[in-house]
């Protein structure tokens, strides 16, 4: 008798956990630095995948969630995002999420323009 060969199942890419798990994975930071040059026309010397939550600063605040959270090189941070619908809030998401990772590398007595 045959052995049937058991068809395959694969997820797309655009999967919240596919996402996640082919470009923020430890091991994978190649496929990232790669995904990144190709985007972003750049060349990048040293990537980090970092822990993505953004911590509240007070009690009732919202919390927030990078899908990526990347260091890059020396001195830039990166958000990766990944939509599949338009929620007509990706200004207002972006601007909160830009804000949080500002506040968040300031130091009492940072200089403002370094930022």
């Amino acid at each position: 008798m045959p052995q049937r060969i058991k068809e395959l199942t694969r997820l797309p890419l655009n999967n919240d956990y596919v996402f996640k798990r082919v470009f923020a994975h430890e091991g994978n930071e190649d496929i990232l630095k790669d995904f990144l040059e190709a985007i972003l026309h750049i060349k990048i010397q040293k990537i980090e995948v970092q822990n993505p939550e953004l911590p509240k600063n007070y009690k009732e605040e919202k919390k927030g969630t990078l899908d990526i959270k990347i260091q890059m090189n020396e001195n830039t941070l990166i958000d990766v995002e990944m939509q599949l619908a338009n929620e007509e809030n990706i200004d207002s998401r972006s601007t909160t999420y830009l804000g949080k990772l500002i506040a968040n590398q300031l130091h009492p007595g940072d200089v403002y323009a370094e930022f």
